[in-house]
């Protein structure tokens, strides 16, 4: 075994381990081919880096980032989901009127990121969790990257203020990186011919909303986020929520939604606040009614 990838764990466990995860690596790479052997590399790299940031399944962080995946990947399916209508409503209410709706290629480009999120975010909800994951992540980092031309021309002091909103869609996308592979859920869609049928109903689904609502007028309420996000959690399903068992849990599940009302325009900063606030508080009080339970008087 390469010894780099051996000391990426740490020490104790690699003194402990060590001989035992070199056995399985040559094994697992005996005859294999180049993506074979990359792909093994990759996961041998990704172990150590969990048992180093305590984020394992064995650790209680591993277990958070488990139970917040689902809804890492849903926020993420949404947020696509959601600059994509937009850009193409554009287009189609352009196209519709007579008038230029030539898409410029920084457009072209951004559409094609978006796409690819919302696919490789709805194909990892199906149950091919690390492709599509790794999907969704290359197509915000490519989507954030696109914004960088025209946030590059703004004044210096106004570059700044938004580095937020190029950086949170990439961590929310990479969150469910974080969760180990034996505590990633069992696959929602068996075979390969219905995640291409998923992966099409997501498409399909957005065309309809461009054409049902180009100019997002629809409800009142944030159509345009609602809907695809309402069909990322029926895709996560019960079980994506089954797995959130604490106060904790529960509040950093909720954190990439928050993250995308906030950035997608629908909630101020102040009443993201007095949300966080408002949450503190009732777990503050649970949290004391629990040890008054405790220890009664």
């Amino acid at each position: 075994m390469n010894p780099v990838l051996l000391r990426l764990y740490p020490a104790g466990f690699r003194r402990t381990f060590g001989s035992e995860i070199a056995e399985a690596y040559q094994e697992a790479i005996e005859g294999a081919g180049p993506r074979a052997r990359l792909r093994e590399a990759a996961d041998v790299a990704l172990h150590a880096l969990r048992l180093r940031l305590g984020i394992g399944s064995a650790y209680p962080g591993g277990r958070l980032f488990a139970s917040a995946a689902p809804f890492g990947l849903a926020a993420t399916a949404a947020y696509a989901a959601f600059n994509l209508i937009g850009n193409a409503g554009d287009w189609y209410v352009m196209r519709t009127a007579g008038t230029d709706g030539s898409a410029g290629p920084l457009l072209t480009l951004m559409n094609g990121c978006y796409l690819l999120t919302l696919i490789g975010a709805v194909v990892a909800l199906a149950g091919r969790h690390l492709p599509g994951v790794l999907c969704a992540v290359a197509g915000t980092v490519g989507s954030s990257a696109g914004l960088l031309y025209p946030i590059w021309r703004m004044p210096p002091d106004l570059r700044w203020e938004l580095v937020g909103f190029l950086l949170a869609p990439i961590l929310i996308a990479a969150l469910p990186l974080a969760c180990p592979p034996d505590l990633r859920p069992a696959r929602r869609v068996r075979s390969g011919a219905g995640v291409f049928a998923v992966a099409v109903w997501a498409v399909l689904l957005v065309a309809a909303m461009v054409v049902i609502d180009p100019l997002g007028i629809g409800p009142v309420l944030p159509w345009r986020l609602g809907v695809p996000l309402a069909a990322a959690l029926v895709l996560a399903g019960r079980q994506a929520f089954a797995g959130i068992r604490s106060n904790t849990g529960l509040a950093f599940a909720a954190t990439p939604f928050l993250v995308v009302l906030y950035f997608s325009g629908w909630v101020s900063t102040e009443e993201i606040l007095t949300a966080v606030g408002a949450v503190a508080v009732a777990l503050r009080m649970r949290r004391g009614n629990g040890s008054d339970t405790a220890n009664p008087a």
